[in-house]
């Protein structure tokens, strides 16, 4: 390492995560880029977390460790983003690992762009092994010609796709903004992907498979989706782009939010339906385009939303959304 080299902050949020923690921790330990710090937040955690961490801390001081109140992902991220001292930023959640040799790839890319998009995949607790069930494929970026394509945005064909997580990307910390995720609300990665996707000037992608990740099915207020939904919408009309996007976000109004339903708490299912039903209703009066509409996916999905009862719906789409 020369002292060229630049300094990239790792921020984790730590929640009640002793089970994977050290896979995790290790996976960063390990890098072989060697100029990393790791900003670790103890987001309350009431397991054997805070034990792992200082293990951690006292084989290699490359770990922070900060310890708070119990406030959620957004509030340890943003606590981690202002203490970090790097001039790169990576986010990696505690039950995930990733590539060891992930920041070394990055450093060695030589005009480095203001994010770097990689790929990530699921693993396979059963088998130990990973899914090839990645994020993107290159044919969601317009005029890509390889790893060194420099892009902007507007080359995204489907923004809305499921390649919104924080954690896929190393950015330049200059592009970030102060408290950048809306805390006290979940699907808050979904508004700063956005955030910092607009600020972009330059992005590249690698299809490669560098973040491995576990599908985490604890309960959460589904509820929180038409908050974030919101702020995304307010977000694209502040840039002027809200026509746009205005059938992708639809788009992505109808299937996300379908698909958020089963998730949802039995008691509150009715609820969330009909709340869903009627966010979706203003569409009506939107003058949409009926030939684009039909091309869009799943369109009947919103036809069906807006006539069927709550337990029609379910009964219609259980087995083809889950």
């Amino acid at each position: 390492m020369t002292s060229k080299e630049p300094l990239i902050s790792v921020i984790i949020p730590v929640y009640n995560s002793e089970k994977f923690l050290e896979e995790c921790l290790n996976s960063l330990r390990l890098q072989t880029y060697q100029n990393l710090e790791f900003i670790c937040v103890n987001d309350g955690s009431y397991d054997s977390s805070a034990e792992i961490l200082q293990s951690f801390k006292e084989r290699d001081n490359r770990f922070l460790i900060i310890h708070k109140e119990n406030g959620g992902a957004a509030s340890a991220r943003n606590l981690g983003l202002k203490q970090a001292k790097g001039e790169f930023i990576s986010f990696v959640d505690a039950d995930d690992r990733i590539s060891l040799n992930l920041y070394r790839k990055f450093i060695n890319i030589e005009n480095k762009p203001d994010i770097f998009m990689f790929n990530a995949a699921e693993i396979n607790e059963n088998s130990k092994s990973v899914y090839p069930k990645y994020f993107f494929n290159t044919s969601e970026w317009k005029n890509h010609k390889d790893k060194n394509t420099i892009h902007s945005f507007d080359d995204c064909i489907n923004p809305f796709h499921g390649n919104m997580s924080a954690c896929n990307k190393i950015y330049r910390a200059d592009l970030i903004p102060e408290n950048p995720f809306p805390e006290g609300l979940n699907y808050e990665e979904q508004y700063f992907f956005f955030l910092t996707m607009f600020s972009a000037s330059s992005i590249k992608i690698d299809c490669s498979p560098m973040y491995y990740y576990r599908n985490n099915y604890l309960n959460k207020n589904t509820f929180d989706l038409f908050k974030i939904t919101d702020l995304i919408e307010s977000l694209i009309a502040s840039k002027g782009l809200s026509a746009n996007y205005k059938y992708a976000l639809f788009q992505h109004k109808y299937r996300k939010f379908a698909l958020e339903y089963f998730k949802t708490d039995g008691s509150l299912k009715n609820k969330y339906y009909e709340e869903m039903r009627s966010r979706l209703k203003y569409y009506e009066n939107e003058n949409l385009d009926s030939n684009i509409c039909e091309r869009l996916t799943m369109f009947g999905m919103y036809k069906n939303i807006l006539n069927l009862s709550s337990t029609e719906f379910f009964e219609k789409y259980f087995n083809k959304l889950l």
